[in-house]
């Protein structure tokens, strides 16, 4: 098959990172695979030289994702390479696919991924038709959970869709099991956060209020980037904790530290399915999550929940756990077995069933 899958950037996101471990298992099972961002400026380098390492087509519009012009560049690009799928992710990009699937007369099946329990045009009703005419656009959508997609069948109504869950790449992340690091602080004991600096989504601000709460022993550790870090580090040197919580910018070992923190942490406002949540699960060390979505319907059970934006009962939840090594072990070993519905070769195998279905 030729396989075309386009995304704004290739930033510090969840799907961006889903798609830097998807191609290259899917090149690697014999299938022409290419990848096209509208720009690159944003990309973690990382990612970019994954694929580029892996043998997956790279190619960049080098233009604003928000600039309509990219439809015609789609257009032309669509007649010239005829892919036999086009895989489309995120808004506005996915907006354009659809947009330049009127002017291909070929047989190229187009399909999306939608990868959130939410989206801002949910919130105007003027928006719903037109939502629904680009959405008809696809042969196939796929929610990437079951709360997704129910949410977006009520949302615009449409019917092809299925779902299919994310996957993690449990192989590498077992290989990291009993990691120490040496930026941790063998006194302490050390949370981890993985997540984009963006207070819209994430919740860094919960977990900073936690730590004040919590004994002076404890540490936290923030993993990622984004255009809410400013006003967070403020609010920690406001806090009088910046002895105590350590921003670790991007990083390209996050599974070796999720294997190294004593507990990891997700504080957030909702997620699609939260790729780190499932990360964190296999990591082989104890994980608790935000009530929300995209949490709740990952993890193996509510014990590894704690109510949203409610610092003195994480407060708890992370003491509960510090002080009672057997609950910590019984989480760990839940986990492991929960987590492996998550290997990312079950969603190859998904994905590709798709695409065979569609072109047969």
């Amino acid at each position: 098959m030729k396989i075309l899958h386009i995304i704004n950037n290739l930033g510090s996101g969840g799907a961006e990172k889903l798609l830097t471990l998807l191609l290259p298992l899917m090149k690697n099972r014999g299938h022409d695979v290419s990848i096209i961002v509208a720009n690159s400026k944003e990309n973690v380098l990382s990612y970019e030289r994954t694929l580029l390492d892996s043998g997956v087509k790279y190619k960049k519009l080098s233009m604003s994702f928000y600039n309509p012009m990219v439809v015609f560049k789609l257009i032309k690009e669509f007649k010239k390479e005829r892919y036999d799928i086009v895989h489309a992710h995120l808004f506005p990009t996915q907006h354009w696919v659809a947009l330049a699937s009127f002017f291909i007369k070929n047989k190229t099946k187009f399909v999306k991924t939608e990868h959130s329990v939410f989206n801002e045009r949910q919130q105007y009703i003027v928006l719903k038709p037109i939502e629904k005419r680009i959405y008809s656009r696809y042969h196939s959508i796929i929610a990437i959970t079951e709360t997704v997609e129910k949410k977006l069948i009520s949302w615009i109504g449409i019917k092809n869709c299925l779902v299919i869950n994310n996957g993690i790449p449990l192989v590498s992340i077992n290989q990291v099991h009993g990691t120490t690091c040496e930026i941790f602080d063998k006194n302490s004991y050390n949370l981890l956060m993985v997540g984009r600096f963006d207070g819209i989504h994430k919740d860094q601000k919960t977990l900073v209020s936690t730590l004040s709460l919590l004994p002076k022993s404890v540490h936290l550790y923030l993993v990622g980037e984004g255009p809410d870090l400013s006003s967070l580090q403020e609010l920690i040197m406001n806090k009088g904790l910046a002895n105590r919580i350590h921003i670790l910018g991007v990083r390209s070992d996050v599974y070796a530290l999720m294997a190294a923190a004593d507990l990891n942490v997700l504080s957030t406002n909702g997620e699609g399915l939260s790729g780190v949540t499932v990360e964190a699960l296999a990591s082989g060390k104890p994980f608790i999550g935000s009530d929300v979505a995209g949490v709740n319907d990952v993890v193996p059970d509510r014990s590894f929940l704690f109510p949203k934006s409610n610092p003195e009962a994480l407060a708890k939840k992370i003491m509960l756990i510090k002080e009672n090594p057997e609950l910590s072990k019984k989480m760990v070993e839940k986990s492991l077995i929960h987590v492996k519905k998550y290997d990312i070769s079950n969603m190859v195998d998904g994905y590709l069933k798709v695409y065979n279905e569609l072109l047969s």
